[in-house]
């Protein structure tokens, strides 16, 4: 592809992607962030250069910026409670400048176990998952309930959904992702980026790393803010009571990404 230079800052342990990234249309500057391993120390300095690539401070919660970045760990301020699913998820969107939905049931925050409603396993009725994910950001996960598609919006903070944004990068923490050719023959989880025409721009293949309660990232900076929507899928089969080895069930964590800016 020409003019493209696309750079990767990597840090994957166990068994790594076979393919990290395929970008689709022609970009000037991209750098590729992604790391998996068996705890959350595998992934932190990737995590860490992240955040710095997408510049400045993490905002939180305050109105429009020109510079720095948001986060959001889905914990609450360490509430342990399980939210029911719903579609849009909108608890971020006036603070954050984002919005998430899902084609299924709806988008839920919930520990892999315990708290008020039981957490993960009292909402799939799975009490293997108790066991099987575990948080880079305690104490809870973010899932859609039944689908495995997870589409992100990007909006400037303050406006309530009224002015689209877009950002400069986008990256997720996810658990469980297994290893390719393993439990499955492909990769499981990936993230798309699409700009404010609706044209993918990258795909971005989530690296594994085998065994349970493992932790992946990755994470996609252009030179640019050029991302107006990213499109999850977070596994290969949605999470139930009935699932089976060769598939793949998958959760996130924290999501990192640029200040949203007003699209002109």
């Amino acid at each position: 592809m020409r003019n493209q230079m696309l750079l990767y800052a990597a840090a994957v342990f166990g068994v790594p992607s076979v393919l990290a990234a395929l970008p689709i249309r022609e970009a000037q500057a991209q750098v590729v962030f992604q790391a998996a391993g068996p705890t959350a120390e595998s992934i932190q300095a990737t995590v860490e250069l992240f955040r710095a690539a997408l510049g400045g401070d993490d905002n939180r919660n305050l109105g429009p910026q020109s510079t720095g970045h948001r986060e959001i760990n889905w914990d609450g301020g360490g509430s342990t409670d399980t939210t029911d699913p719903v579609t849009p998820f909108d608890v971020f969107l006036n603070t954050r400048g984002a919005r998430f939905t899902t084609p299924g049931k709806g988008l839920s925050q919930a520990p892999p176990t315990g708290g008020t409603q039981g957490g993960l396993a009292t909402l799939f009725n799975n009490p293997d998952y108790a066991d099987i994910f575990k948080t880079f950001s305690a104490p809870r996960l973010f899932t859609p309930v039944g689908n495995r598609l997870v589409n992100g919006l990007f909006f400037l903070p303050g406006s309530a959904g009224a002015t689209p944004a877009t950002v400069i990068g986008f990256g997720a923490v996810f658990t469980d992702v297994d290893s390719p050719g393993a439990r499955v023959r492909h990769h499981s989880t990936f993230i798309d980026y699409f700009d404010t025409e609706d044209r993918m721009i990258f795909r971005g293949l989530v690296p594994a790393s085998p065994g349970d309660g493992t932790f992946s990232f990755f994470g996609i900076v252009f030179d640019d803010a050029r991302i107006a929507r990213v499109r999850i899928t977070v596994g290969d089969a949605r999470p139930g009571p009935d699932d089976i080895d060769v598939r793949d069930i998958v959760m996130m964590d924290d999501f990192l990404y640029g200040e949203p800016q007003a699209v002109p």
